[in-house]
């Protein structure tokens, strides 16, 4: 069973910016950071209830290979799924539960 997946303006705007920095760095670092965060997205979306409830209804995916975190809010009865965070976990911690 796959969830429908939707993207926070916030989240969406974190995922720009780091792909922007990754596609500055390098051609091949961008694809396998996409890559990466396209398997992290399946994995939470075919299994949303794999990773533990980190706060409330919100549960963290620790992206492979990079410094990141997915934070999610899983709706069950929707049978969706809030992006809330791509989070770079060089940041401050305070901020991974925070929404604007």
């Amino acid at each position: 069973m796959s969830c429908k997946v939707e993207f926070s303006p916030l989240a969406e705007l974190e995922f720009q910016e780091s792909f922007d920095w990754y596609e500055e760095q390098q051609l091949r670092l961008v694809e396998r950071f996409l890559e990466t965060i396209d398997r992290s997205l399946i994995l939470i979306s075919s299994s949303p209830e794999l990773f533990p409830k980190r706060r409330k209804n919100q549960r963290e995916t620790v992206v492979v290979d990079f410094p990141f975190i997915i934070v999610d809010e899983y709706l069950k009865k929707e049978s969706a799924i809030n992006m809330l965070h791509v989070f770079h976990t060089g940041r401050n911690p305070k901020f991974k539960y925070k929404r604007k």
